[in-house]
């Protein structure tokens, strides 16, 4: 038996996994594509065989996947349904507090325990003293995993036992996107439009402003080699924000302003892209 099992090893979840590793933790891997599990196993993980495998290795299971849509579905299958009873799972994705307690509900059905968490930084943060995450459901749960959600980050807060409340204030903080991403890049756009260097417009923000990485990759015309979040990664975000507005009943204008002009990047081809590829979009319309 291993202390944990974490499935999903995209960026982000192969940084969770070394942030574990980091901390001694004994760690079992699963992915859809083995070839993900390699690098965690060198580093002195465990690689479950397959998806049942991984589940029976630890008591507690961390799920780092997109959408948990697809966590549903990779769980909800009747030789995996029976190996849920009594596990633990911390689901570690983005989506709205309405999908949050729809998945707590079902794990909870099978015998099993829930927390979820929201992740508020980048990959290249996780493990560090400033990586912010957010983490609700039942306290004594949340207890038995603090220990290895520490591991994860400096800035671990417990936002309470109302489940969907990391989901909620996850979405709030995810809605600057909405404006500040466009609005950086709109900046960009008229520096370019008055022949004004971009580098100038990068100096007004401190290092690590995320303004300020948006302006230097226009300048270095460089959107693909350092993709901090990509065009398809913000619109995923945007529309969790635009779904949950509409299941309240809440004004959507905002995102869904934002969703469209992020939609035309994707039309053309820069779903991949980072953010900043938004620029190619507004020069298309000059």
């Amino acid at each position: 038996m291993s202390e944990i099992t974490l499935i999903g090893l995209g960026a982000m979840g192969s940084a969770l996994g070394r942030a574990l590793l980091e901390n001694e933790i004994e760690l079992t891997v699963w992915n859809r594509s083995v070839e993900k599990t390699e690098a965690l196993v060198n580093l002195g993980a465990k690689s479950a065989s397959s998806l049942e495998a991984a589940i029976d290795a630890s008591p507690r299971v961390m799920i780092c996947i997109t959408q948990y849509e697809a966590s549903r579905a990779l769980l909800d299958q009747p030789s995996i349904v029976s190996t849920l009873t009594n596990k633990t799972i911390v689901q570690l994705s983005t989506g709205t507090p309405g999908e949050v307690r729809k998945m707590a509900q079902w794990v909870n059905d099978q015998g099993a325990n829930y927390l979820d968490g929201s992740i508020m930084v980048y990959p290249v943060t996780i493990g560090k003293e400033a990586a912010q995450i957010l983490v609700s459901g039942e306290k004594s749960i949340y207890r038995d995993c603090q220990p290895y959600i520490n591991c994860l980050g400096g800035d671990v807060r417990y936002v309470g036992e109302k489940i969907g409340a990391a989901a909620a204030l996850d979405l709030a903080v995810l809605s600057r996107l909405c404006a500040i991403t466009p609005g950086v890049v709109n900046g960009a756009h008229i520096c370019e439009s008055e022949g004004v260097p971009l580098t100038l417009y990068a100096d007004l923000f401190p290092e690590g402003d995320r303004a300020r990485s948006l302006a230097l990759s226009i300048h270095h015309g460089n959107f693909t080699d350092e993709v901090i979040a990509s065009v398809n990664t913000a619109i995923s975000c945007i529309s969790a924000i635009k779904t949950h507005s509409e299941d309240l009943g809440i004004n959507c204008e905002i995102p869904a302003f934002s969703i469209n002009l992020y939609q035309r990047a994707v039309d053309a081809g820069f779903g991949d892209q980072d953010a900043a590829a938004l620029i190619k979009v507004l020069r298309m319309a000059s």
